[in-house]
């Protein structure tokens, strides 16, 4: 067997042509990811100390709603994204 004349290259990564709309969309979306963070943390936190304690706690009850609402808006963040992300241009 001989060698092949040319070496094999690798396959070239695709390059994507964001606007500025789209650059906007992003970084709002990644600013709308901050509040489902922080509920996340809180309500594992809070998860845990009522099982550390044994019971249900009054609180713990009224913060669910706010928790639904942060990841509501997170989830309009990650939609902002994604679909920024699949209206960007493919440059060859």
């Amino acid at each position: 067997m001989s060698a092949p004349d040319t070496p094999p290259t690798a396959p070239q990564p695709i390059d994507r042509s964001y606007s500025g709309g789209q650059i906007a969309m992003i970084v709002i979306g990644v600013i709308l990811l901050l509040p489902g963070g922080c509920a996340l943390v809180f309500a594992l936190a809070g998860i845990a100390d009522t099982v550390q304690q044994g019971g249900p706690d009054r609180l713990l009850g009224s913060l669910v709603g706010l928790w639904l609402f942060c990841f509501a808006i997170s989830a309009v963040g990650i939609l902002m994204i994604v679909v920024a992300r699949k209206r960007a241009r493919l440059t060859p």
